[in-house]
């Protein structure tokens, strides 16, 4: 399908209210675009910057720094500034699994058992303060098969189900040269879902049959017949997004054949919305609730919460 062309830079308008740090290609950030109607709204173009970095900015919608240095720094000074950023990147630069399975946890959510292991360069240069995992102890605590993964991963990278002692043995070889790991508990799950998170308040339950790298489909499903759980549930997505300070994030949720519920996952703040892939409703719902998040920041003249005192 042909992304439609669209201009995002307004004439005779001196102030870009709204800024994209997005692909000018991104089919679903070009729809968002489109929802903010008359805001002057422009697609990011970002080279050599003076320190301290300023732009005119109101809000900044930012789906890229999560993966390049560069940016990250761009968008935490043009928060400092008063930019409002979506999502904080304050909070995205903070938050892993470790952390989030703490604040998690906390709270009441319920994790799978999860073991850390160190990156073998730590091992190697911290001079007996870090030691070898037994990964013999790892085996019996959490069985096979389990799940080995990145503790700060995206997008189902280095992400593997574990069969046997030697592969977990040859994988925490390969993988973990400079990257700390997570063994964990694989759940056998009945139903699982993915549960959208709009200005930490707007929820869309969406059933989901999880597969690596785009190749998960969503599925039509009531969510009223989660049942009592759909309230609990709801309350504490919304309790820890306010922990983490995310406006826009993504949970996943699983339940097993016991009746009991489990966080597989409670951060994707860049979450992959393709709209071939989503019920056409569901995808109209995410891009409205998108949308009005950054009217809602556009008008309120809030700031993004940040670890420092203001001045």
């Amino acid at each position: 399908m042909t992304v439609p062309k669209l201009t995002v830079i307004l004439a005779n308008v001196e102030t870009i209210l709204v800024g994209i740090l997005e692909s000018r290609n991104d089919r679903f950030m070009n729809d968002i675009v489109l929802q903010l109607d008359s805001i002057p709204v422009e697609f990011m173009s970002l080279a050599a910057e003076v320190a301290p970095i300023e732009r005119g900015y109101r809000v900044v919608v930012d789906r890229l720094s999560f993966c390049d240095p560069f940016l990250k720094e761009v968008v935490k000074s043009l928060s400092l500034s008063g930019t409002y950023v979506i999502n904080n990147p304050f909070a995205a630069s903070a938050t892993n699994k470790i952390l989030d399975m703490r604040l998690g946890g906390d709270l009441g959510l319920t994790f799978p058992k999860t073991i850390v292991l160190p990156d073998r360069t730590a091992i190697e240069e911290a001079d007996g303060l870090v030691i070898q995992p037994d990964l013999h102890r790892v085996a019996e605590e959490l069985g096979f098969p389990c799940v080995l993964k990145p503790y700060d991963g995206y997008a189902w990278e280095d992400v593997y189900v574990v069969r046997s002692a030697d592969e977990l043995q040859n994988l925490y070889l390969s993988l973990s040269s400079r990257r700390v790991l997570l063994a964990q508990q694989l759940i056998k799950f009945m139903s699982y879902f993915r549960v959208f998170c709009f200005d930490k308040r707007d929820i869309l339950f969406i059933k989901w049959i999880p597969k690596p790298f785009s190749m998960g489909h969503y599925l039509y499903y009531d969510p009223d017949s989660i049942g009592e759980a759909k309230q609990r549930l709801t309350s504490l997505t919304i309790q820890l997004n306010q922990a983490l300070d995310l406006d826009v994030n993504v949970l996943e949720w699983c339940v097993d054949e016991e009746g009991k519920w489990w966080v597989i996952d409670t951060y994707n703040e860049v979450p992959e919305v393709i709209p071939e892939a989503l019920p056409t409703e569901y995808y109209r719902w995410i891009v409205d609730k998108f949308a009005a998040c950054i009217r809602d920041k556009l008008n309120s003249g809030k700031k993004n919460r940040t670890p420092f005192a203001e001045s």
